[in-house]
């Protein structure tokens, strides 16, 4: 028998929905209407967070336990109300990178399977200049959550010593991620020295346990790796309130250094039980994103010349 289709209206927008009841989580009896119906639930948190930022999705037509393929491009068949970027790669390629700024395009995407979305580190305001540092922190086979922890907390203290200020969420994952927010003043590749310069000196304060080393099979098992290279152009880490392709359905969740401290279980944050927490703690990401200061003070403290993106010159 074909498939039924639905047209269904989402905030004032028809679409057509399939394949409801297909099974997204494999173990878990997650559908695709229950994604949606999540993204639906979470428009309110979500959507100030992705306005305005061009997205890479990864979709998974078969479920999460099959493979998925990513999406930068707005596929064919895109809805005309679906706002749409257009960008222009140093390849010459064009790309129409999706724009979420509405519950039915957060609708649309869960149709799609776009299990993750991923939104640029900077705004079409401002393509070039972003307005994030972020900081990807992946314990290696031998690490646990709690090292993860310990490093976040070593990035916070440096970050604090710069009068700079971090916001982590879980990955959704095993690892963390520590967000910095700040003003688009600069572009991508000094955003990114400064990034690889702070990361430096958390190594340099605990090389047992830090990381920067890119190769895998070169890193300790039992370290966590600072990954900063996740700040160029169109590099991106899971939105926050985002679900990921893994058992259980975990989402990315903001938390406090309280709670981190205190200890927390990443495993707590999932499809299921996102909508509550967030009916309880409201939305803790609306605090980074007021957040914002220049990187400026930072970069020259760190020796970094903001002009230009290069070393400071030695002192005469």
């Amino acid at each position: 028998m074909a498939e039924e289709r639905l047209r269904v209206q989402v905030a004032g927008r028809e679409l057509e929905v399939s394949h409801l009841d297909r099974v997204l989580w494999p173990g878990d009896g997650l559908t695709k209407a229950d994604f949606i119906g999540y993204l639906l639930q979470v428009a309110p948190y979500l959507l100030p967070h992705l306005r305005d930022r061009p997205l890479v999705c990864t979709r998974y037509p078969d479920g999460a336990g099959a493979p998925g393929f990513y999406q930068k491009d707005a596929p064919a068949g895109t809805p005309p109300w679906v706002r749409t970027w257009p960008h222009r790669t140093r390849e010459g390629r064009r790309i129409r990178f999706i724009l979420a700024d509405e519950p039915a395009t957060l609708a649309w995407l869960g149709q799609q399977a776009a299990i993750e979305i991923h939104p640029w580190l900077s705004t079409i305001h401002h393509p070039h200049r972003p307005d994030w540092v972020v900081f990807d922190l992946d314990p290696g086979p031998r690490a646990t959550f709690a090292m993860a922890v310990e490093v976040a907390l070593l990035v916070r203290q440096v970050l604090a010593a710069l009068e700079l200020e971090g916001y982590p969420k879980t990955s959704g994952a095993t690892g963390l991620h520590v967000f910095v927010p700040i003003l688009p003043e600069h572009p991508y590749p000094v955003v990114t020295e400064f990034a690889r310069r702070l990361a430096g000196v958390v190594e340099r304060l605990r090389p047992a346990l830090v990381t920067t080393v890119r190769a895998v099979a070169q890193r300790p098992p039992s370290s966590v790796y600072l990954d900063f290279l996740q700040n160029g152009l169109g590099k991106t880490l899971v939105t926050v309130y985002g679900p990921r392709p893994r058992p259980g359905a975990p989402v990315s969740m903001p938390v406090t250094w309280d709670e981190l401290e205190r200890g927390v279980d990443p495993g707590t944050f999932t499809l299921r039980t996102a909508p509550a927490r967030l009916q309880q703690v409201g939305d803790l990401w609306a605090l980074a994103e007021a957040g914002r200061r220049s990187l400026t003070p930072a970069c020259r403290r760190l020796g970094l010349d903001v002009a230009a993106g290069r070393p400071l010159p030695s002192p005469v």
